[in-house]
């Protein structure tokens, strides 16, 4: 469990689910607040699981995306995931949230295995 992964999420629903299905497979930090959400924080961090909400997440989501190799991205706004997509960001997973808890976490499996993020 060498393996470090940092979440965003401050609607707090999805970071749950990430640390209950995940904890004893990497060391997870997370952030669910947006006053305590410090970019100089970011370090040695092999992924991260970053939930949009809104305009400032989207903003702090841009200022971290350059400091962390894997990346997956859940958005519930229609209006900012487009923005997210016109983004071009390589290699991220974009969740959707959409969908149900299993096919996510199926999502999240395949990639996490893929890139050796877990085993």
């Amino acid at each position: 469990m060498n393996k470090k992964t940092f979440i965003y999420d401050t609607s707090k629903g999805f970071s749950s689910l990430i640390k209950h299905y995940y904890s004893t497979k990497m060391n997870i930090d997370v952030c669910t607040s947006k006053k305590r959400f410090l970019l100089e924080d970011i370090k040695d961090y092999d992924a991260c699981f970053f939930v949009v909400n809104d305009m400032d997440d989207f903003s702090n989501l841009i200022k971290v995306y350059y400091k962390i190799e894997h990346f997956f991205i859940g958005v519930p706004n229609k209006i900012i995931e487009d923005k997210i997509d016109g983004l071009n960001y390589d290699d991220v997973v974009v969740l959707d949230f959409n969908s149900s808890k299993h096919e996510i976490l199926k999502i999240i499996n395949h990639n996490l295995l893929l890139k050796k993020l877990i085993e």
